[in-house]
């Protein structure tokens, strides 16, 4: 049975592997636009170009990062997590319980 940072991490990768799928679309999209670009020989689209580079470097540094850090972050929430029901499968339980009792009688509730 995977434990819950596992299933956590897994989780974030899955939501970061998606949103960096998006970005990079864009960022290619981006760069195709440059590229289509380099044969123009005027020197505000000189300027553009450059400032595209620029720019498109710092964004896949700071999404390489980003990427990093929140699955970091997600890590660390998931072993928190499973430290915290290792320690205190009682409380767990109690919680789980209550919750599903409050579940069980939201759901069974009938609006006339």
């Amino acid at each position: 049975m995977p434990s819950v940072s596992d299933t956590v991490s897994d989780t974030a990768g899955s939501v970061n592997d998606a949103t960096n799928g998006h970005v990079k679309n864009f960022l290619d999209n981006v760069e195709d636009l440059t590229r289509a670009l380099k044969n123009v020989d005027t020197p505000d689209i000189a300027k553009v170009r450059a400032k595209v580079r620029i720019a498109l470097a710092a964004a896949q540094s700071a999404m390489a990062d980003t990427a990093t850090q929140l699955r970091d972050q997600a890590q660390q929430v998931g072993r928190k997590t499973d430290t915290f029901v290792r320690d205190n499968p009682w409380q767990v339980i109690g919680i789980a319980a209550i919750v599903g009792l409050a579940v069980g009688i939201f759901a069974s509730r009938r609006y006339d």
